[in-house]
């Protein structure tokens, strides 16, 4: 068991009991607000009916929607019954969810009403129970459906239902794509979330006092921290959907937020909305952001408009979280002092930051394998206790990425400075960020290639000023076709989440390919990317 800033950590089952604050406000959802005791209530009627449905300890339980409350206590009431919570990209396409469902083999499945439908059709298929989140206004245990959620978790019992849970076990499926395209549930254990707690609450300062506004979703693994991190610490949490920049800046005058965890994007926009000038951000005292780096200019313009700490994280899904952390005094932020970027802090602000406690990094050359020094590019590569157990029932792609003594390669290249500051400069694997989203080639490729006029098709990133990048589709045409860009970008968005969708499409008279017959990607990317001294967004 480890013990930081007043609070213990053995397990995720539950955030630690207190006496003495058990009324204490531990979520808002809408105009729903509920204390830490009842909230440990809820999560024991989930546990105590998981079990009754005959849920036994590895079993998955699938949650498909937007955060809210229930999906908070579904997290806490699994854990406690040794369930592994599987959490779902809505955004996803149907079929993409369907792939999901069927990897991760749910013997229950929660949703909300807005997904319902399309997961009781889904359920047919694989014989899971549905219950439905707001399902049924008249209380009754039915719904059109399924299950109704507040029904079913009524009936429940209350006792106490934590089990003892072994630290390897897994307790959160996270899902993640690679080069296949294909998701992969990343197992990540009591151990592996257990290990981020602590420097999570620290680097954010995370106390009893906090209030946490949650805007991410938590299928991402920034999303689900923001909510574990935020119940460990006794903080209040303020769960709101829309991350359109007026409306967080008015929950965070109203809620009086002192913590925020983003994607850049979204802090560009909180900075560029004309509301920011007339909101109150007094109450603010750490803003996290991540997923992409953001400008010196953007970043000068928050700082000065918030006058609160900044912290900038990379991770990945795969370790929990946060691996790096770019301090508040990396980013010139005094206190005491005006809000301020001096000039010689504008290169720091290029990196990721430094390795947390607990954290090893190293660079790995390509070619030879070996360890590079400071200042020398090559694979990123991380050992920690936060590591993920491996991929759901992938164990050969657990193995290319996981090594027997505990090494995982993020697939990222970037280099170590002399104090230990990692600098990003590409990516081994194809992969595409955009505004925060990761987007996998091979996968859009795939769902493009089944158009009949596509003869070939690669797909990169291409910089875009508001998201970082955005996919763009390179296509060789069948003879004699006159398909256009915005027939192919259509087909694409009838098959796959809109993100993942390419925003352009160039067509070309054949595309670029190595003596083995490889797509050259770097090469289709060079023209777009030219001239810029960071190849990732």
């Amino acid at each position: 068991m480890s013990v930081e800033g007043g609070f213990a950590v053995d397990n995720l089952a539950r955030p630690t009991q207190c006496a003495t604050d058990g009324a204490g406000v531990a979520v808002v959802d809408g105009d729903r607000t509920v204390t830490y005791d009842e909230l440990d209530d809820g999560a024991n009627r989930v546990a105590n009916g998981l079990r009754k449905l005959g849920l036994k300890p590895g079993d998955r339980v699938a949650f498909v929607g937007r955060t809210c409350l229930a999906c908070v206590e579904l997290m806490l009431g699994a854990a406690r019954a040794g369930v592994v919570m599987t959490m779902v990209n809505w955004r996803l396409h149907q079929q993409e969810m369907a792939y999901v469902l069927g990897d991760s083999s749910p013997r229950v499945i929660v949703t909300t009403v807005e997904f319902a439908a399309s997961m009781a059709q889904l359920a047919e298929t694989d014989s899971a129970m549905v219950i439905v989140v707001g399902g049924a206004d008249t209380g009754d245990s039915e719904c059109e459906w399924g299950h109704d959620w507040d029904s079913w978790r009524r009936d429940q019992s209350p006792d106490c239902a934590q089990m003892a849970a072994a630290a390897d076990n897994t307790v959160l499926q996270l899902y993640t794509s690679g080069t296949t395209g294909k998701p992969k549930g990343a197992m990540l254990t009591h151990r592996s979330l257990a290990a981020c707690i602590p420097d999570t609450v620290g680097v954010w300062r995370l106390d009893r006092t906090s209030v946490v506004l949650s805007v991410l979703p938590m299928f991402h693994i920034a999303g689900a921290g923001t909510v574990i991190g935020a119940l460990w610490s006794r903080s209040r949490l303020i769960i709101d959907n829309d991350p359109s920049a007026n409306n967080m800046l008015r929950v965070i005058e109203s809620e009086g937020v002192t913590n925020l965890v983003l994607a850049s994007v979204m802090l560009q926009a909180l900075v560029e909305s004309a509301a920011a000038a007339t909101t109150d951000l007094s109450s603010l005292r750490t803003v996290a952001y991540g997923a992409a780096p953001i400008s010196a200019k953007v970043l000068q313009a928050a700082i000065e408009a918030m006058k609160c700490r900044f912290v900038q994280a990379y991770g990945l899904t795969e370790t929990a979280g946060v691996l790096c952390v770019l301090d508040p005094e990396d980013h010139c932020f005094d206190p005491n002092g005006p809000p301020h970027i001096v000039a010689t802090a504008v290169e720091r602000l290029r990196s990721c930051g430094r390795a947390r406690p607990g954290v090893e990094l190293r660079i790995i050359d390509i070619r030879t394998g070996g360890s590079q020094p400071a200042g020398e590019a090559g694979e990123v590569q991380a050992r920690t206790a936060r590591m993920m157990k491996g991929y759901w029932r992938k164990p050969e792609a657990t193995a290319e990425v996981l090594s027997p003594d505990g090494w995982f390669r993020t697939g990222d290249v970037g280099e170590l400075d002399s104090d230990g500051y990692l600098y990003l400069r590409d990516r081994l694997k194809d992969m595409i960020i955009s505004g925060g989203e990761n987007i996998y080639p091979a996968e859009v490729e795939d769902t493009l290639a089944w158009h009949p006029e596509v003869a070939e098709v690669a797909v990169i990133g291409v910089p875009d000023d508001e998201w970082g990048e955005t996919p763009r589709g390179v296509v060789v045409r069948t003879a004699g076709s006159m398909l256009s860009p915005d027939d192919l970008i259509r087909f694409a968005r009838d098959r796959l989440a809109h993100y993942k969708c390419p925003t352009s499409i160039e067509f070309v008279d054949a595309l670029p390919r190595n003596a083995t017959g490889k797509v050259l990607r770097r090469e289709l990317r060079e023209v777009h990317w030219a001239g810029r001294e960071r190849r990732i967004n």
